[in-house]
């Protein structure tokens, strides 16, 4: 979490909201889980009033993540200029414009509820937690062979660049065929940049 220097006026007034803040009513459906939740406006009004009330508004912006992830900042921003905020950063279930307006969504409503203390009895949450979680779209095979060679030809080291992508993407690559889809470009930059370092 970052702030800005003091927060002490902040700290106060978050106090006051919270103890008007109680929880966002769970009125939207999802008929895959065949659940209830607290949608997006659910959450919204149930802490808007109050941070409001206490001097707080809130801010929700996009920023840089990682091929395959979407990322969103929360900032509660006191009338005396103090603040605080975080990043959360969830995978998209698809790489296309439905994909990246689900997971905002998502993000934004399991922020806001987290930095302002807002409670969700979310029945959404769970079931989507007992699944499996949402397959992303790997590199072809061809794809897969033009990495490797690529890689044989730039001389590169390929347990360490897998090792390298792991890290990048925050999830296992043990062979080129496990890198997505989406990061194929981000591979093949990366092993064109050890060919002109080299």
């Amino acid at each position: 979490m970052k702030t800005s220097e003091s927060i002490k006026q902040l700290s106060a007034a978050l106090l006051k909201a919270q103890r008007s803040i109680t929880f966002a009513s769970k009125d939207a459906k999802n008929p895959h889980f065949k659940s209830t939740y607290a949608d997006l406006p659910a959450v919204i009004d149930a802490i808007k009033p109050a941070l409001n009330d206490a001097g707080i508004a809130f801010l929700q912006t996009f920023s840089p993540s990682e091929a395959g992830f979407i990322a969103v900042t929360t900032r509660l921003m006191h009338e005396t200029g103090e603040w605080i905020e975080d990043t959360a950063t969830v995978p998209l279930p698809k790489s296309d414009p439905q994909g990246y307006g689900s997971a905002a969504t998502y993000a934004r409503r399991y922020s806001l509820a987290a930095i302002t203390g807002l409670y969700q009895d979310d029945d959404d949450g769970n079931a989507a937690s007992n699944t499996k979680p949402a397959q992303i779209a790997k590199v072809t095979a061809k794809q897969a062979a033009d990495l490797q060679a690529l890689a044989d030809e730039v001389g590169a080291d390929v347990a360490a660049f897998l090792g390298y992508v792991s890290t990048q993407l925050r999830t296992d690559i043990k062979k080129w065929s496990d890198i997505p889809a989406t990061s194929f470009d981000d591979c093949v930059s990366a092993l064109n940049k050890k060919r002109k370092a080299a």
